[in-house]
């Protein structure tokens, strides 16, 4: 299992002891995940740092451009923005998607970000690998590097850009690491939600107007992201991110014969499942009867999506009562906080 799978187990395994048994019958069921065309995926709950569901996740394949990702961390550790870049011959020839760098040009760091995660170029992958890392060579064994610091075990690199080679390969679950170090970075943050970016003419006067290769954004509402991929090997890859008020979802879609629709549907079921939140207000709501439930400033919507979060398992075996620590009382009292009213604060 990878970085994110050790992580939900824990988080699982210590909130199962948090509610006790509802008071009030639950009919509602965990949805089941959507089928999908993927044949790798997972969904990742960035908030809760859990995985909500998954198939194959820690099965290694091509991954195609989605390597750029990676290739941007590698960038942020390395390079200032304004630093300047000359484009080489080797970067301005690597073909398929490309921004039509020029050899002799000089674009600054910033500019070939943008051109790497909006446009998927290609050519500005190997000019930042080339300014980085001295050749393609020396910046895979960087990003070699950083994935083994992100603790990534399903994940190797030979190349910025991902055309196809033997030995480049990644996993659902290490994109989804590298997809939430990416958005704790702001400035990425920035550039993956971009839709549309005006570069500079190139040296014969055409312009250079490109727009993002993921067409989730602007037309999927909360969509932050992430980064699209294609080759005859790795099939169509998508990294999605959908930002809502409670959360950040990650999705993941590998091997996919659509993966917008692929991505719809899996960022939709993860709307429809409830939040760790949901299972500390649900029992808290309920005290006294369930009479808080009937408090004016839940609207009947609210009322109605909490009264249906089913209780998680009895755990197996004895556990600690997360409510009788220290942190468990700090998390009860800020979420009295935050409803004063129904749920008994002094607010």
């Amino acid at each position: 299992m990878g970085a994110l799978t050790s992580l939900a187990a824990a988080v699982v395994v210590t909130l199962s002891v948090v509610v006790p048994p509802s008071p009030v019958p639950v009919t509602a069921s965990h949805p089941e995940p959507p089928e999908l065309t993927a044949s790798n995926w997972v969904l990742y709950d960035a908030t809760g740092d859990v995985v909500l569901a998954e198939q194959d996740a820690d099965v290694s394949r091509a991954m195609a451009s989605v390597t750029k990702v990676m290739t941007a961390l590698v960038v942020r550790d390395h390079a200032a923005l304004d630093e300047r870049v000359r484009i080489s011959e080797t970067a301005s020839a690597v073909g398929e998607s490309e921004i039509g760098l020029v050899p002799g040009e000089r674009w600054t760091v910033r500019d070939l970000l943008y051109a790497l995660l909006v446009r998927s170029g290609n050519d500005a992958a190997v000019a930042l690998a080339e300014h980085v890392g001295g050749s393609v060579e020396g910046f895979a064994a960087m990003m070699n590097d950083k994935a083994a610091e992100l603790g990534l075990t399903e994940s190797a690199f030979v190349n910025p850009h991902g055309l196809d080679a033997e030995g480049h390969y990644s996993s659902a679950h290490d994109l989804a690491v590298m997809a939430r170090v990416l958005l704790q970075d702001d400035v990425l943050a920035e550039m993956v939600r971009t839709r549309r970016v005006v570069f500079k003419p190139a040296p014969d006067g055409s312009a250079r107007t490109v727009s993002n290769t993921n067409h989730l954004l602007g037309e999927y509402p909360g969509i932050a992201g992430v980064k699209t991929g294609f080759t005859g090997r790795a099939g169509k890859v998508l990294i999605s991110a959908l930002q809502t008020p409670e959360r950040l979802l990650i999705g993941v879609v590998m091997g996919s014969e659509d993966h917008f629709a692929d991505s719809r549907e899996l960022l939709d079921y993860g709307e429809r499942l409830v939040t760790f939140e949901d299972r500390w207000r649900r029992p808290l709501l309920l005290e006294q009867g369930g009479a808080g439930l009937g408090d004016p400033t839940l609207g009947e919507e609210e009322r109605t999506r909490l009264l249906a979060v089913p209780p998680l398992p009895a755990p197996d075996g004895p556990l600690t009562d997360l409510r009788s620590t220290a942190a468990g009382a700090e998390i009860e009292a800020r979420l009295r906080d935050l409803l004063p009213v129904v749920l008994g604060g002094s607010g």
